[in-house]
């Protein structure tokens, strides 16, 4: 009879108690090329934005679905009209999903100018329950304006953030929009300087009065703060981050603000309090490998969890894994790295948005889908990762001495058995004498007489990094 020893998997080190394996994941689009840019849930749905192409040569039309926590699709529309059109950033409040993005369907374009350089601020406003269209509304200059991000202020209106290119002896500005959040006209308009420079991200910050944004001026990153009519608090220019740097990824939580994206040759996140002061800075470094920050969200125990893309260290072949794979990291508010994890298949895949769910995280990225009837397309590709605490996953540490009595010289079994869906990154097996084995299952003979305590450790991926399970105590007997 062999002997089993039940072990619950004891976490080490604040942070470490939760580990995430990959529950399911699906695509979700239609035959059509599906991009999704952005993402935004509250506590019924999720939603995912982003624009299509029916074919190759076609312009792009926005791209709306409303998906229930399981990942069935409640409703998907398709908002825009002639010219190319793109969501960029989305919002929720009570009955409305609200959309901004960049549309070239609107007549104040010159004609000479081709369809792929027209944009406009474009805006709109959906039914949650039902995906039917409340409102859009397009504004602009002759030349390029695009709306990258909006939030919801407590006055019904929204902070519309993005660039204009309407004096072209200026060249690229930032400008924030208050806009009617009923009908979406536009209230007020505010300009960020006369350098080069855009808005990307703006969210507001729980706990205060004010909206954190993130953006490029004069080619270097910034983190502002700004009022319900836009008005600038404070900002924080990244003075050490030159082009090609971009921050694009903001989340902003009590008393802290947190913003990644690309450094340089790097990439990075940063933590800020709320006066603009820079607590500290993470970065990956670019080189053999190169990646970006995309996404950022809190999760369980207040870990920060930061997604992306990093390129593959395998080769882009049928048997390894693609270019780009999709890349997740845990970082403690603190800023000490817990883990981090790339994971995908032979295809690129691009990380676009992080969801934080109760009991873990939704991943969304894009990816070329190959597994439907149509030919290979790109769709939107979700990945739940379910936040497990290492303290519940059913460990057996077993041996084939049922006794935990045996002679010296007998080469004595051990193993581990994990349940479906655990994956185990490394098992190390100390066995009291200064000996050590790596592997789920090792043998080993004790030489010399005496009493051994037997210390598996194990690490899965997905967190949990070095789980202490209880030891086994054998005593060896003369031969």
């Amino acid at each position: 009879m062999w002997y089993r020893l039940w072990i619950l998997g004891l976490g080490w080190g604040w942070g470490q108690g939760y580990f995430l394996w990959r529950e399911k994941q699906l695509f979700i689009g239609s035959e059509a090329q599906e991009v999704p840019t952005c993402a935004v849930q509250d506590g019924k749905a999720f939603y995912v934005g982003g624009y299509q192409y029916q074919r190759e040569s076609a312009l792009s039309d926005g791209w709306l679905v409303a998906l229930s926590p399981t990942g069935e699709v409640l409703w998907s529309l398709t908002p825009g009209g002639a010219g190319p059109d793109r969501i960029e950033d989305l919002a929720v409040d009570d009955s409305l999903l609200y959309f901004c993005g960049v549309s070239g369907s609107a007549l104040t374009h010159p004609e000479e100018l081709p369809p792929a350089r027209r944009g406009d601020f474009w805006a709109g406003a959906v039914e949650k329950a039902t995906g039917r269209l409340r409102w859009q509304h397009r504004w602009g200059s002759p030349y390029l304006d695009k709306a990258l991000s909006l939030c919801l202020t407590p006055y019904r209106t929204l902070l519309i953030a993005g660039l204009t290119w309407e004096d072209t002896t200026l060249g690229m500005q930032a400008v924030i929009h208050v806009v009617q959040a009923q009908s979406g006209e536009v209230l007020q308009r505010r300009l960020w300087g006369k350098g080069p420079s855009l808005l990307r991200r703006i969210r507001p910050v729980p706990g205060s009065s004010y909206y954190a944004c993130i953006g490029e001026q004069d080619y270097r990153p910034f983190v502002g703060a700004v009022d319900y009519l836009g008005q600038v608090y404070w900002r924080t220019v990244f003075q050490f981050h030159r082009f090609p740097s971009q921050l694009l990824a903001l989340y902003a939580s009590t008393g802290r603000i947190f913003v990644g994206g690309r450094y340089g040759q790097a990439w990075g996140l940063s933590a800020l309090d709320l006066q603009g002061r820079v607590l500290w800075e993470k970065t990956w470094s670019g080189s053999p490998f190169q990646g970006s920050l995309c996404a950022l969200t809190e999760g369980p125990e207040g870990i920060l969890y930061a997604l992306g893309w990093q390129y593959s260290a395998q080769s882009h072949t049928d048997e390894h894994k693609g270019g780009q794979d999709l890349w997740l990291a845990a970082v403690q508010p603190d800023g000490r790295l817990l883990w981090e994890r790339g994971f995908g298949g032979p295809q690129d895949e691009q990380g676009v948005g992080l969801l934080a769910r109760p009991n873990g995280l939704l991943a969304i990225g894009a990816k070329l889908n190959r597994f439907s009837e149509a030919p290979p397309h790109q769709d939107a590709w979700l990945l739940w990762l379910r936040a497990v605490p290492c303290d519940s996953v059913p460990v057996e540490v077993r041996t084939d001495v049922p006794s935990l009595r045996e002679k010296a010289q007998r080469p004595i079994r051990f193993w581990i058995d994990l349940p479906p869906g655990y994956v185990a990154q490394r098992i190390v097996w100390d066995f009291g004498n200064g000996d050590t084995a790596e592997g789920r299952e090792v043998t080993y003979a004790f030489s010399e007489p005496g009493t051994y305590t037997i210390q598996p450790t194990l690490s899965l991926l997905y967190g949990c990094r070095e789980v202490y399970l209880r030891p086994i105590v054998l005593r060896i007997t003369r031969p």
